[in-house]
């Protein structure tokens, strides 16, 4: 089955974070990771789309015990992208647990991926969504935090959850400005030919790439003015944002969520306490340390 590709791959992506001490998939098939700030999250990687009330029955378990939650959903159950629909109450509860996107995989030319998509309001009652692709997950973090859910009412308490510490998308200018042309575009498309269903392209922003499926081959040649994911280069990620990511954090963190980390994670590893043979825990106290400074020194306190 295509989850437990997955499931193997992404305990390899894990086990590769800087925050994370092991990951490893037990004998019932579950994926869990255990941090060096003493955490733990189990990551989920169902082939059919949960039911809100087993949803919400796996999360409030976890909590109780303090366990993170985190949830991939198979791409197949998903809208497609710029699809305008009233999504999948068990979506809509991903959505808003994982803080307004939820986590997709599935298999690319025989190699697996995470997407993540955003679910965008755009009618007065609120039923109705216009489904926002972004661009591909590359595993660099996973943050646990607690959120509040109000809506839907199926999944409504107070969460432990975790993500993978990626930035809102959707509100990025250089994505909001080539979406926008993306939509006017499709329109246009669609007019002239006549097609009943959308053309699964990409948009030419320079820094973003959305696709829909991934799994498909392409049709035809791409219309001027599109892309293919290959074509686009990535955001790259900076060395602040290693050094946040070090610290299990993301750089919308404040100073004192910084500090707070630091300490943590320093009790952990320092050489004069830490369980770690003595030059590992050196070297992981240095490199925790030399992150808390370049970002102490970044925002100047």
């Amino acid at each position: 089955m295509m989850s437990q590709v997955v499931r193997s791959w992404l305990k390899g992506q894990i086990a590769a974070v800087e925050s994370v001490r092991t990951a490893q998939i037990t004998p019932d098939g579950s994926l869990i990771a255990h941090t060096w700030s003493s955490g733990i999250i189990s990551i989920h990687v169902p082939d059919d789309l949960p039911k809100p009330r087993h949803l919400k029955k796996i999360i409030q378990e976890n909590t109780r015990v303090g366990v993170g939650s985190l949830f991939l959903v198979n791409a197949k159950h998903v809208p497609a992208d710029g699809a305008q629909t009233a999504p999948d109450e068990a979506l809509l509860a991903l959505h808003a647990l994982f803080r307004d996107k939820l986590y997709t995989y599935g298999m690319r030319q025989g190699v697996p991926y995470i997407g993540q998509v955003h679910f965008r309001t755009f009618n007065t009652r609120g039923d109705e969504r216009e489904v926002w692709y972004g661009p591909d997950i590359t595993v660099r973090n996973l943050p646990s935090y607690r959120v509040w859910v109000s809506n839907p009412l199926s999944i409504k308490g107070n969460w432990l959850v975790a993500n993978f510490g990626n930035e809102s998308f959707w509100k990025e200018a250089d994505y909001t400005i080539g979406r926008e042309a993306f939509r006017r575009q499709k329109r246009e498309e669609d007019k002239t030919s006549g097609a009943s269903e959308p053309h699964f392209y990409t948009w030419s922003n320079p820094a973003w790439s959305n696709t829909k499926p991934d799994d498909l081959p392409p049709k035809n040649e791409a219309p001027h003015g599109y892309q293919t994911r290959a074509d686009v280069p990535r955001p790259q990620e900076t060395e602040l944002d290693r050094c946040y990511s070090l610290l299990g954090l993301t750089r919308t963190a404040s100073n004192d969520d910084v500090k707070t980390a630091f300490r943590r994670l320093a009790r952990e590893v320092h050489p004069d306490v830490s369980t770690l043979p003595k030059a590992e825990a050196e070297a992981r106290f240095k490199r925790l340390n030399d992150a808390y400074t370049r970002i102490k020194a970044a925002n100047k306190w």
